[in-house]
């Protein structure tokens, strides 16, 4: 925000941070942000020193919300001593682009007097015109990027130069039945395969040496029923699948130096076999997937409307790892959906037993306000139940993780790595397993042979070859 003062007045040079909560898309939406942000003149700064806060919202678990409304409490206190202070809240939890002096407001204004602007992400270029809304004498100069219509448009300030998180698609057409995202993200859209393969030649020309691709249900990209009606891929040669064909020319840009391509998170459903053939053969294509499952049990994935079935799934894993027997999978749970009994949860232990899984994120349910499980399905399953229930699936995970590590001790494996506090390197392995060792060099960035001389329970440790 660039302010004008009269002449001889020292110039004010305001600052912000954001605070991002959630899933890789919204750590990769803030990126957008700050460059949005400082394109207007703002600068970064510390969360008690800051002129504007931002917090990117996940609404996914119930513990995300209330993380933040316990922050804002915190806030209260941050504007009586700074009365310039503005709060602007955006990602899942924003239905409604809008500010305190709006018509029509977003319901998030009701639960909190901090918040100054309430921002739907796919909506950043609207930030200026609301900064100005509820500040008219800032004199908040115009800028490029508040014309845009598409968001992505926004070259990103990435958080590092090595890897890069690259959005391929905004919102989700699959409507889980317990899931928010279609409401608070819109309907599925694709960017174009020239503005991703652009963004991504670009980064690799920087030194970039990791790619991860991401979006609700990243493999179905191309296919949404916006996509088909807007044509984008009728140019793709007979027979292509657009992601299919995204990672083969991403696949290209390892003659100019990108070493990794991964993506998150996959559905099921979209899981061909042309996509399992490519992640076979591309050279870029690391040996790792996660693919959530969400429950053990048909009766669950129903209520869930996920699509799918577990003999369906127990396929399809049975021939990605044909196709890759060196390949590490792990999921999701939801543990506790409404109606689960314990005969359900007992087919979701077994399934998990039975499909090996090296790693998980386990969650308790938490009903979602607007979801159709919210307005159909009675969330009935105390949360003790679930509670234990969690527990009993964790302590299977930690054998199955225990497991899966063991099998590297002795193995010389390249480890990019991605943190460096003096000589502490931590970084991740093909697999995508949390590899620690020492050096005093600074590795920071480079992708380096590592020998791993023991397995942890979610780590592995090694010294530098």
């Amino acid at each position: 925000m660039q302010v004008q003062f009269p002449p001889g007045s020292p110039q004010f040079m305001p600052t912000y941070h954001i605070q991002t909560h959630g899933c890789q898309m919204n750590y990769s939406d803030t990126e957008r942000m700050e460059a949005y942000l400082e394109a207007l003149g703002f600068t970064k700064a510390a969360f008690d020193e800051a002129d504007l806060l931002m917090f990117n919202t996940c609404s996914i678990k119930q513990k995300a919300e209330d993380k933040v409304f316990g922050t804002l409490k915190q806030v209260s206190d941050m504007k009586r001593r700074h009365k310039n202070l503005k709060v602007a809240i955006t990602g899942c939890m924003v239905r409604k682009s809008s500010s305190r002096y709006s018509t029509t407001r977003d319901r998030l204004f009701f639960r909190s007097q901090e918040i100054d602007i309430a921002l739907r992400t796919e909506e950043l270029p609207k930030l200026a015109s609301l900064l100005r809304e509820i500040d008219p004498d800032s004199k908040i100069k115009s800028i490029k990027e508040e014309g845009l219509e598409d968001y992505f448009q926004i070259q990103p300030n990435y958080a590092s130069n090595a890897q890069a998180f690259v959005a391929v698609s905004t919102g989700c057409d699959k409507f889980c039945t317990y899931c928010i995202v279609p409401f608070s993200r819109g309907r599925e859209k694709s960017r174009t395969l020239t503005d991703i393969l652009n963004e991504c030649k670009a980064l690799v020309e920087s030194g970039c040496k990791e790619i991860t691709l991401i979006g609700q249900t990243v493999n179905s990209y191309g296919l949404s029923v916006h996509d088909r009606m807007e044509k984008k891929f009728a140019d793709l040669p007979k027979g292509k699948e657009p992601f299919v064909y995204l990672l083969e020319q991403l696949d290209k840009l390892h003659a100019k130096g990108l070493e990794r391509v991964r993506f998150t998170s996959p559905h099921p459903k979209d899981m061909s076999d042309r996509l399992i053939d490519a992640m076979a053969t591309l050279k870029t294509q690391m040996p790792y997937l996660h693919l959530p499952v969400q429950s053990g049990d048909n009766r669950v994935l129903k209520r869930m409307n996920r699509t799918y079935t577990i003999e369906k799934y127990r396929a399809l894993v049975k021939k990605i790892r044909a196709r890759i027997p060196d390949i590490s999978i792990s999921t999701d749970i939801i543990i506790g959906f409404s109606g689960e009994s314990d005969e359900e949860f007992e087919s979701t232990y077994k399934f998990f037993k039975e499909m090996n899984f090296e790693h998980a994120y386990l969650s308790e349910y938490s009903q979602r306000r607007g979801t159709y499980a919210a307005k159909n399905i009675k969330d009935d399953v105390p949360a003790g139940i679930k509670n234990k229930r969690w527990h009993k699936l964790n302590n299977l995970l930690k054998k199955l993780s225990a497991k899966a590590l063991s099998r590297f001790v002795g193995m010389t494996v390249p480890v990019l790595v991605e943190h460096q506090e003096g000589a502490r390197c931590l970084g991740r392995s093909p697999h995508f397993k949390r590899v620690s060792f020492n050096s005093k060099k600074n590795l920071l960035g480079q992708i380096v042979p590592i020998k791993i001389t023991k397995s942890l329970l979610w780590d592995l440790e090694g010294k530098l070859v």
